[in-house]
């Protein structure tokens, strides 16, 4: 910088440096593009090399997912199966926890407490059906003894299981009757300040009662005679796709017996329009509605903004609303909910009408499997003896032509 009157700064430089520290280009200089970089051939690999690097691309993959997981250098041990013992002996020894010792832990018990529903709901979903005399299933319990979880999802194949149920139907009404293995209880079972009873000391060494079995018959139950009762019936055979029991595919014999024996449980109603008004369809309309069904189940309301007290119109005094006089009945706004509704939002409309069924179960098992039932079949005798017709035979029998036709006419 110079005193007034002298030379100013010099002008700034037409170019820049570069960024990678190269020179900038004079004024005579030519600005030139990088070469281009070589195209790459695809390399071509042979099916075995495509398939060993996948495998080994798996084999990472399982490696971080299921390997030993590290925190700060520290590997956390692999949690081996207890024998039953020793939840037992961790609940006996925190059965009073009023000790000192216990002050610690107090913690750990109340914020378990949260838990408590979810414990008692896997144990009721876990409990032994009538057919199982033992059932042994995985705890998940904590080391303090706070709360213990059974570590099992009940699974099962609906049809097989239908008709187990259905045979204890049978058995439960004899059971009933002879009452060989339930007693009835005394309540209230235990007393405010009674301790719990201990299962080593009190349930342990009693022998449990015989399972509840209906006794099949070897040649009309043969399909099913050696494994109906069996904790996991069908699990590694072709029927089923394994222990999931995700998929299975049961043959004729199988399904007919399971249809025979769960019969006493299985609905006779096979019409549809029995359940007019009371299915999905006309439940969600209700919902949207703000409106019960008679007789069916309530709901919250999913559109709170219902209120028609302060409208500008209404039927008194809109020129061109629909006035009708006698009173609309909740069935007509479920069934027609775009005809008497002001505002249907949401609504789902149900299937009016079913074709008629005329499907009669048959209560005899020696009938033919196409069999006309004279209930629904009436099939008239008559005479082919002779060719002379008794008198009023003619009418009769226009009488009843006329009457058919009148009847489909109707269905």
């Amino acid at each position: 910088m110079q005193g007034p009157g002298g030379p100013g700064p010099p002008p700034p430089p037409t170019h820049t440096p570069q960024a990678f520290g190269r020179a900038a280009p004079t004024g005579n200089s030519i600005m030139r593009a990088p070469p281009p970089a070589p195209v790459q051939q695809p390399q071509t690999l042979d099916p075995e090399a495509l398939l060993e690097e996948k495998a080994r691309k798996w084999q990472q993959l399982n490696a971080k997912r299921y390997g030993e997981k590290r925190k700060h250098g520290y590997v956390e041990a692999q949690k081996e199966d207890m024998p039953p013992e020793h939840v037992r002996k961790v609940i006996r020894d925190h059965g009073d926890m009023s000790s000192r010792k216990f002050r610690h832990d107090k913690r750990v018990y109340l914020g378990a407490l949260k838990f408590v529903p979810h414990a008692v709901y896997k144990l009721l979903e876990n409990m032994p059906m009538p057919w199982q005399q033992v059932k042994h299933v995985r705890v998940l319990y904590h080391i303090t003894g706070a709360i213990s979880f059974v570590d099992e999802v009940p699974l099962v194949i609906e049809p097989v299981y239908i008709a187990q149920w259905g045979t204890m139907w049978i058995m439960m009404r004899r059971e009933k009757r002879d009452r060989r293995h339930f007693k009835r209880m005394r309540f209230p079972p235990f007393d405010d300040e009674e301790p719990p009873l201990d299962y080593a000391d009190n349930l342990l060494d009693v022998d449990p009662l015989e399972a509840i079995e209906l006794e099949l018959d070897e040649e009309e139950d043969s399909s099913v005679f050696d494994w109906f009762y069996d904790d996991h019936p069908l699990k590694y055979t072709k029927f089923v796709n394994g222990p999931s029991y995700r998929s299975w595919k049961l043959p004729l014999p199988i399904m007919s017996t399971l249809y025979r024996l769960a019969g006493q449980l299985l609905s006779d109603l096979t019409d549809q329009n029995y359940f007019y008004l009371f299915d999905t369809a006309s439940f969600i309309t209700a919902k949207s509605l703000n409106m019960c069904i008679p007789g069916g189940p309530k709901f919250e309301p999913l559109f709170r903004d219902m209120d028609t007290r302060d409208e500008d119109w209404n039927e008194f005094n809109d020129i061109n609303k629909l006035i009708i006089r006698s009173p609309i009945r909740t069935e007509y706004k479920v069934a027609f909910p775009y005809l008497y509704n002001n505002r249907p939002r949401k609504v789902q409309l149900s299937t009016y009408h079913y074709p008629m069924v005329t499907y009669i179960k048959m209560e005899d098992p020696d009938l033919p499997a196409f069999y006309f039932d004279p209930l629904i079949h009436p099939i008239p005798l008559t005479s082919h003896r002779g060719l002379s017709k008794p008198a009023g035979w003619w009418k009769m029998m226009r009488r009843r032509t006329l009457s058919c036709q009148r009847v489909w006419t109707l269905s």
